[in-house]
């Protein structure tokens, strides 16, 4: 009996620290998440489906597939929709950092079988900010990136003279303000 108890107490120790499998993709790059099942195309199964799973653990469904059939839910806020890839993959086009989580790929077995589930974490680099041009070079045939803004630093100086004409428009709108108010007092007291 106590055998048996420690066989179990281990397997779940083992299922439990099973890492996930990561996928991972460049801002506005298309993504393609694999269901981590071997041979999933000889598995014999009723459905399958794959859920974004919400910070709260909610499953949101995302694309289901189902007697040759393909059903896309609009629980994810995105500009282009989702599909199936190759061996039932999630393949989403030009993903985003808000694509990126934990998704879960459900297999619903078919009477008489076992329903299995994966999680698949996606990773996605933050986007560039700052726009980049194509040039030619005639010479070499060599494309080369250049960046339209400037990454250097303000001078300080800069930032001195703009805070320096902050500083002394408020003074100026102050005192004006004041006079405003002396002047209609003045007037009403008439």
């Amino acid at each position: 009996m106590f055998q048996k108890v420690l066989l179990i107490q281990l397997l779940l120790l083992h299922s439990a620290t099973q890492s996930q499998p990561e996928t991972s993709a460049r801002c506005h790059e298309d993504a393609q998440m694999m269901c981590p099942v071997p041979n999933i195309e000889s598995l014999d199964f009723f459905s399958i489906t794959w859920h974004k799973l919400s910070e709260t653990k909610k499953r949101l469904a995302v694309i289901k597939w189902k007697d040759n059939v393909t059903t896309l839910f609009k629980n994810m806020n995105r500009s282009l929709e989702q599909r199936f890839g190759e061996k039932y993959s999630l393949l989403m086009p030009r993903v985003t950092p808000e694509d990126q989580g934990t998704y879960e790929c459900e297999i619903t077995a078919n009477l008489g079988g076992r329903n299995q589930n994966f999680l698949v974490q996606l990773t996605v680099q933050e986007c560039s900010i700052h726009p980049e041009t194509t040039t030619m070079t005639p010479e070499s045939n060599v494309t080369q990136s250049i960046p339209l803004y400037s990454e250097e630093d303000v001078p300080a100086w800069c930032s001195g003279v703009g805070y320096v004409a902050v500083g002394l428009t408020k003074i100026a709108l102050s005192l004006i303000s004041v006079w405003v108010i002396e002047a209609v007092g003045k007037r009403s007291s008439r």
